[in-house]
């Protein structure tokens, strides 16, 4: 198949015509919204063998919008914590034998070969080999390309990256460009505890060949995709996303529907393995996405895709996609579902810190997935959610002071000492802060405060500030209440 697509190897080429206002990002494409200016974009080709192996071509271009000048641009290379030897494995010690299904056979991503504006240029790895540094020349408001030629080994495991025994998971799995923030860059280390992602968000355009007999799901809209000589070889576009994530199995069934949110079509896909009920399911991530829009604020992007994946967790959000661990427990999988899809507005296009404070994308979207059922005429299985949550945080609170226990909510995820105790914190304790916020202000004020929350932050990283300032915008006073419960002095 040939691609139409501009790639970032003639980004000198744009480079020479581009204004300060415009950013020119394709050829012979119309894209569907404006890319930003500043916004990051990469332009990728993956290559899979249908085993343990794929190839990775990837142009990035990087807009300086850091207000001072660079001499070299940071990437996170996630997928080096699958390696063997990782200091900051995606596991604990305790479950590797349920993470590694198939003994233990790690995963990595081999850089080969960097360029900056066309030129080979020597590059740094970090002592974990998770963090890249590229050296730059890039003054404040300039554009720098940056081209990878890398290999990526996957891990056949239970997770995020890698083989699993129904296909593959390939999520963060490319040079990703780290956050500058407060004059550095961020370098957050892969945690097994919680999602150890931060990122801005960006555009992205993906080729992805596999052998014939998978079936690809992925972040964004599919623009072309073709046959030949053994191979299916598929163009997509995800615009304005906060990642790029791809499934791809030999056992999928697909399944979709299309409806209307806020004057544009949203096309809504299933991908699964196997589902006794995948007409529910799908209808059910239709809901969640009319009601949470009808919400909050309309669901921008033209797509949502739902896989069905193994994962060591009930499921993962990325742009445009979200991926559900199956689950023999009916109501906790279709819960799973709408967590997951309450993230394409806490984390997707409302970003927020998920290393430093994760309650403000966890504990606010696993109070959507019981507000969700509330919205929909089902008052009981909200109530049923708060009272859940308040036991289970209730049991912690009760463990003896030297075990250490830790309520405040703003902390690392590397401060905490088990999962059990990132769940009761965030999630948990996270879902009883905008109980009470619920509680205060009433439905229709509560409504108003996360739509002006979700419009006044779109496409960009809120802060806990920026969540109390929309509840004030509705004469709720809710800086006390934040701070009561991530300070720890909310007696719950």
């Amino acid at each position: 198949m040939k691609r139409k697509y501009l790639a970032l190897s003639l980004a000198l080429c744009i480079l020479l015509v581009l204004s300060a206002s415009v950013l020119l990002v394709a050829c012979n494409r119309n894209p569907q919204t404006a890319t930003a200016d500043t916004t990051t974009v990469y332009d990728m080709r993956l290559d899979y063998d249908g085993g343990r192996t794929a190839t990775l071509d990837a142009d990035v271009l990087y807009c300086n919008t850091t207000g001072r000048d660079l001499d070299e641009i940071r990437f996170h290379l996630y997928p080096n914590a699958f390696s063997e030897g990782s200091p900051n494995p995606p596991y604990n010690e305790t479950d590797k034998s349920d993470f590694f299904y198939n003994g233990e056979s790690f995963g990595k991503i081999e850089v080969l070969s960097v360029k900056t504006d066309r030129t080979s240029v020597d590059f740094a790895l970090s002592d974990n080999k998770q963090i890249l540094s590229v050296p730059c020349d890039a003054k404040a408001g300039d554009f720098v390309a940056v081209s990878f030629e890398c290999l990526l080994t996957l891990p056949e495991c239970i997770s995020r990256f890698g083989v699993t025994p129904d296909g593959v998971n390939l999520t963060g799995f490319y040079p990703s460009v780290c956050v500058f923030e407060n004059g550095e860059w961020r370098e957050d280390a892969y945690t097994a505890i919680g999602d150890p992602f931060y990122s801005e968000i960006a555009s992205f355009y993906v080729t992805v060949s596999m052998p014939e007999s998978f079936v690809l799901a992925s972040s964004g809209t599919v623009a072309e995709s073709g046959v030949s000589d053994g191979k299916t070889t598929v163009y997509v576009e995800a615009e304005n996303v906060r990642d790029f994530a791809v499934c791809l199995s030999e056992k999928f069934t697909r399944d979709y529907a299309e409806f209307e949110t806020g004057g544009n079509t949203v096309r809504v896909e299933y991908c699964f393995v196997d589902d006794a009920e995948p007409e529910r399911t799908l209808a059910l991530a239709v809901n969640a996405v009319r009601t949470f829009s009808e919400t909050f604020g309309a669901y921008p992007y033209p797509a949502l895709t739902v896989v069905q994946s193994p994962l060591n967790a009930g499921g993962m959000e990325y742009g445009t996609l979200v991926i559900v661990a199956p689950s023999e427990d009916r109501t906790v999988y279709e819960q799973t579902v709408v967590h997951e899809i309450a993230h394409q507005w806490w984390f997707g296009v409302v970003g927020s810190d998920q290393i430093n404070c994760a309650w403000l994308d966890e504990g606010l979207t696993e109070f959507c997935t019981a507000y969700f059922y509330a919205l929909s005429g089902d008052d009981d299985t909200y109530t049923e959610a708060v009272a859940a949550c308040r036991n289970y945080y209730a049991g912690y609170e009760r463990l003896p002071e030297e075990i250490g226990f830790d309520g405040s909510m703003s902390r690392p995820l590397c401060g905490f000492l088990a999962e059990g105790e990132y769940v009761a914190v965030t999630y948990m304790k996270g879902f009883l802060l905008f109980d009470a916020l619920l509680q205060v202000a009433g439905r229709e004020k509560f409504n108003a405060a996360l739509s002006d929350y979700f419009a006044s932050n779109a496409y960009s990283i809120a802060t806990p500030d920026d969540l109390i300032a929309s509840f004030e915008n509705q004469g709720i006073l809710a800086g006390g209440i934040v701070d009561s419960f991530v300070s720890d002095k909310a007696i719950i």
